[in-house]
């Protein structure tokens, strides 16, 4: 991380919002699981679905404070701060994981059963690779005859057709989805996704694939033997930094995915909406947090009559 990105914290403390937040998304996993498939005019598995991605939103948060526990950089020997710097990419991760919520949200009858299908299609297509590139081999006409079969009786029980999974379109990627503006105007729900390809958040991104400008960014921490010795110190002493701006980012994140599930469903109990209020108050101390709420949330939870 450049130097010059890391000279403002945000100055949140991590007490308030790592255990409420990790706890308060579990509820709606479960409210998800449990109470969304008699609310959806949908087939159960587009709950199911939201479901695995708020739980692989969820792991991914609670990755990020174990590899920072402050007992592990501490105490443990074998840890580096490079390890944080390399796990940033997951932010990203996060990024996707909202993407695909909301907009299998924007018409779960619709968008949920293509979230599959595309799925499925996009599996047997790399069966077919595979299998033109290997068959005739043993050991993979096995293995893919395996896996061909498994794909075709989860098609099945999922209500759909070989054929009908292969006429599917696939489903975009973030960028792709972004891109697409039939009228040349960009949809409400493209503009707040949009919010996430601007200003810092599109670094997670550069990282990930490994561009150079992903490079001038992070670059440092992965050759600290190359940097001269009087500036090797410096790198430990901003990563807590680094951490105080990344940390509540993932948290904002997953606060996002909290609020568009409750916004989406209004499940009763928990206290659930005087919790989202609770936890936007925490983190809005943080730029991106304050600007995201600003631009789509208020009004969001206004609509929804999410309030204390």
């Amino acid at each position: 991380m450049a130097t010059n990105e890391t000279e403002k914290p945000n100055g949140i403390n991590a007490e308030l919002f790592q255990r409420p937040l990790g706890e308060l998304a579990e509820v709606l996993a479960q409210k998800v699981k449990r109470e969304a498939p008699g609310l959806l005019r949908a087939p159960n598995f587009v709950s199911a679905d939201l479901h695995v991605l708020t739980r692989q939103a969820m792991r991914t948060y609670d990755l990020l404070f174990y590899l920072n526990a402050d007992e592990r950089r501490k105490e443990d020997c074998y840890w580096r701060p490079v390890y944080s710097i390399v796990a940033l990419p997951l932010i990203r991760t996060m990024i996707d994981c909202l993407y695909n919520i909301t907009m299998i949200l924007q018409n779960p009858r619709k968008n949920g059963p293509w979230f599959r299908k595309s799925g499925y299609k996009r599996v047997l297509n790399e069966l077919d690779e595979d299998q033109a590139r290997y068959g005739g081999d043993p050991r993979w006409d096995e293995w893919i005859d395996r896996n061909r079969n498994g794909a075709d009786f989860d098609i099945r029980r999922d209500g759909f057709s070989v054929p009908e999974v292969l006429a599917e379109l696939n489903w975009p990627t973030l960028g792709r989805y972004l891109s697409r503006q039939p009228h040349g105007i960009s949809t409400p729900h493209q503009q707040f996704l949009r919010s996430f390809t601007y200003g810092e958040w599109r670094e997670y991104s550069a990282i990930s694939h490994g561009g150079f400008e992903g490079l001038l960014r992070v670059g440092m921490y992965y050759i600290p033997d190359s940097m001269m010795l009087e500036d090797r110190p410096k790198m430990d002493e901003i990563h807590s930094i680094i951490l105080s701006i990344h940390i509540p980012r993932a948290a904002t994140l997953l606060l996002c995915i909290v609020t568009e599930l409750q916004a989406a469903f209004r499940f009763k109990g928990a206290r659930i909406d005087e919790r989202v209020c609770e936890m936007w108050k925490v983190l809005i101390v943080a730029p991106e947090a304050e600007e995201l709420h600003r631009k789509h949330y208020r009004q969001l939870m206004r609509d929804a009559r999410i309030e204390v």
